[in-house]
């Protein structure tokens, strides 16, 4: 199982040609990569794919490098405290 999106409000994928970099990265780093990853693998984990060297790939074949310098704000981190909820009304049950 991989987690494509955190659902977390602050989307960049329009910046990093789909890929999310907060879900997808282990350091979840907004600006690039953290110089750790070795053959577009992960520091943190070498099964992992460095989510910053998919994102170069990406935004190379669509012809949008340009993206890589622009910058992206710091994430307010204070929406994402505790587990995530999804409730689907449709299929909660009526008290």
């Amino acid at each position: 199982w991989e987690e494509y999106c955190m659902a977390c409000g602050e989307c960049v994928l329009d910046k990093t040609g789909g890929i999310c970099p907060i879900a997808r990265c282990s350091k979840s780093l907004l600006n690039g990569p953290c110089g750790g990853s070795q053959e577009g693998k992960c520091e943190v984990d070498k099964s992992v794919d460095c989510a910053w060297h998919l994102i170069y790939d990406r935004l190379k074949a669509l012809g949008q490098l340009d993206k890589m310098a622009e910058y992206i704000p710091a994430k307010n981190w204070h929406r994402n405290e505790g587990p995530r909820k999804l409730v689907k009304e449709d299929l909660t049950l009526e008290q």
